[in-house]
């Protein structure tokens, strides 16, 4: 019974009206029960039992009763009444502080300026715009708007619900504002995809009199500076960081470094890392991170064979950063080792870990324990499932991996983008033209997805490695967006590949005039010149890439040489 009392209610909010018959998974349990035993007990007027007492009426369709026992205990109190609502909604019970809510509505007792924040709370978090919408209707009601700390709630309920015109719309409104207002709106921007305007907003701030960044809008400007790499920005918020005497905060240093390594300063990042004495793991992942963007999967596993020396447990972050870091080397025996310590971490039936298993040892040339890992996953995504496809597809299993692309579908697992982009690839490398063409031709018609560039490119490539040149140049002409290096250089080495040098002659002389600094085009140019044995031309060229400054990377193998050992 007391157990009964404790459980979370499920239902969602709209209406007080709409729950006169409702129904819930608590309607065979018996209310009145409940209510007698509480009277024996004597606690018929402690307000926690009392509130959740209500509430099982509430929810079992007893709305009278319900409303009965709200005035008993909460008409006219409306102190108390703010102390439940606000413990319900700190403790995570947002559903029911929106049912307490509703019984509040039509009382006889008047919500106050305390009421409404934590009700704003419980609609941000579960999340509702509707209700947060009837809210905001009962506060100018109320009126409440003025209120800076409500106001400030309202701005922070749209913010986290990405209805950012009505969030500024009541931020431009406030006469007051103070850091908590101004710290919704710029964390909202950042938060939904506007960091640019998060920026201005905070330039904005600070020339407001009064106005200074704290501790919070670090944390929040930040992650923001690292997204756009303004290192400059960052810079300033760290000087005025230490200046505040919070450079030893670990939360904001870091971030600091976060930001940093975002921005492409790896030096200054390893500098701060090294300096900070007790690391946590996400201090650790931050570094990893670093590296990781970076495209340093090597040292990406020396650290996290440095922060295992130091008996430090890595999340699942850390192990999903590793695994990539060897797919990306195909280091083997490492990807083995980190697999067994997933195994010990209870973390191999995560879906994200298993797909990153399932790509390192495909790239690894492991394919039969690619399949294992598959296997082992009990409920597969189409991550999983696009992962093990291309495992197939990369090892010449093209008909395998087309089987297993059409099970997916049989058991209702509906191909994103990069599904389509790996079976696509795997019916290039194994020259399953008509094939391609047909899941191409589904993927816009059926599933409504709408190729991107790498989808035109890899049909190109597929009708280019069949010698469908004339096929893959009408294709290319029809295209709705402009063909960029990725589809045009499929074209040309097709061209090379099939000994149609003339059209991959004028079409490569044309993009480099076109494109003057783009070194891939040379690069393809060179080669189907050097295949047709003209290097007049070839010199032609590079005196040309000379003269334009354009300059290409240089290829290069790896191979593993005395594996790290990691435990």
């Amino acid at each position: 019974m007391l157990r009964f009392l404790e459980a979370k209610l499920s239902l969602p909010f709209s209406r007080l009206c709409q729950y006169s018959h409702v129904s819930s998974s608590f309607e065979s349990q018996n209310p009145q029960f409940l209510h007698v035993f509480l009277i024996k007990q004597g606690l018929k007027f402690d307000t926690s039992l009392g509130t959740d007492l209500i509430l099982t009426y509430f929810v079992n369709g007893e709305i009278t009763i319900a409303q009965s026992l709200f005035k008993v205990f909460f008409e006219n109190n409306i102190q108390l009444l703010n102390y439940r609502i606000k413990h319900l909604s700190v403790s995570g019970f947002y559903e029911k502080t929106l049912y307490l809510y509703s019984l509040l509505r039509v009382s006889n007792t008047k919500p106050d300026n305390f009421t409404f924040p934590y009700v704003l709370k419980a609609c941000a978090n579960l999340p509702d715009i509707y209700e947060g919408g009837s809210i905001h209707t009962d506060i100018l009601k109320c009126g409440f708007e003025l209120n800076i700390f409500v106001a400030n709630s309202l701005v922070d309920m749209y913010s986290r619900m990405g209805y950012l015109l009505s969030a500024r719309r009541v931020f431009d409104e406030m006469p007051k504002r103070n850091l908590v207002s101004w710290n919704s709106m710029i964390s909202g921007y950042g938060l939904n995809g506007y960091p640019v305007i998060a920026l201005e907003l905070c330039s904005l701030m600070r020339e407001e009199k009064g106005t200074r960044l704290d501790e919070v809008s670090m944390k929040i400007v930040l992650p923001i500076c690292g997204q756009l790499g303004e290192i400059e920005v960052g810079k300033s918020v760290h000087a005025y960081m230490v200046k505040l005497g919070l450079s030893l905060d670990l939360v904001l240093r870091t971030a600091v470094m976060d930001m940093y390594a975002k921005c492409g300063d790896l030096d200054e990042t390893e500098r701060l890392f090294e300096h900070i004495t007790f690391k946590d793991v996400v201090t650790w992942n931050a570094m990893i991170t670093g590296y990781s963007n970076a495209r340093k999967p090597g040292m990406v596993l020396k650290l996290f064979h440095k922060m295992r020396i130091e008996n430090l447990a890595p999340s699942v972050v850390t192990v999903l950063i590793t695994l990539q870091a060897c797919s990306d080397l195909a280091v083997l025996h490492v990807g083995e080792t980190i697999h067994g310590y997933i195994i010990r971490l209870g973390i191999s039936s995560d879906v994200s870990v298993g797909s990153l298993l399932i790509d390192m040892y495909s790239k690894c040339g492991k394919l039969n324990s690619a399949y294992l890992v598959f296997r082992g996953i009990s409920r597969g995504t189409v991550n999983s499932w696009s992962a093990m496809i291309y495992g197939l597809g990369m090892h010449g299993c093209g008909e395998a991996a087309l089987m297993g692309f059409f099970e997916m579908l049989k058991r209702g697992i509906h191909p994103d983008e990069v599904c389509f982009l790996v079976i696509l690839s795997s019916c290039s490398h194994n020259g399953l033209v008509n094939e391609g063409r047909k899941i191409f031709d589904h993927m816009m018609r059926q599933f409504r997805v709408k190729p991107k560039m790498e989808h035109y490119a890899s049909i190109v490539d597929l009708l280019g490695r069949a010698g469908f040149i004339d096929e893959a140049f009408g294709f290319i002409c029809q295209m709705p967006i402009e063909p960029d290096i990725s589809v045009l250089g499929a074209f040309l080495g097709a061209c090379r590949i099939h000994g149609k040098f003339e059209v991959g002659k004028v079409l490569g002389d044309q993009l480099v005039e076109s494109c003057p600094k783009t070194a891939g085009y040379y690069k393809l140019l060179l080669s189907i010149y050097g295949s047709d044995g003209n290097w007049d031309e070839v010199f032609k060229i590079r005196r040309l890439m000379g003269e334009r400054c354009v300059k290409m990377n240089s290829g290069f193998s790896l191979i593993e040489m005395n594996s790290l050992e990691l435990s």
